[in-house]
């Protein structure tokens, strides 16, 4: 079934603490191997190749999720706890990242 107009919602995913630390310690690569600059990458606003996109995609043909067509998806960002925090990184992506004492 067609649904014009619809964007897919994946499920929100709920990161505790232990998850959340794991990430925030992980220096991701390149396609090459080359380590970024920092640590904590889980993802960009478009598409990648390379870990999770968050955000809006709109897809030229549209996107099939349970036998049904949208025009593209919305995945959100995770729920995380209070003591994380997720930054967008212009020309990187999102970071995660324990907050420091204080803030």
């Amino acid at each position: 079934m067609i649904k014009e107009g619809e964007y897919y919602v994946h499920p929100q995913e709920t990161w505790d603490v232990a998850t959340c630390r794991k990430k925030a310690k992980h220096t991701a690569t390149d396609g090459l191997g080359t380590p970024y600059p920092f640590k904590g990458y889980i993802g960009h606003d478009q598409y990648s190749v390379c870990g999770e996109s968050y955000g809006t995609k709109r897809y030229n043909g549209g996107c099939v999720h349970n036998g049904d067509w949208y025009e593209g998806e919305i995945r959100p960002l995770p729920i995380i706890p209070a003591n994380f925090e997720i930054i967008y990184l212009l020309d990187w992506g999102y970071q995660i990242k324990e907050k420091v004492n204080g803030s």
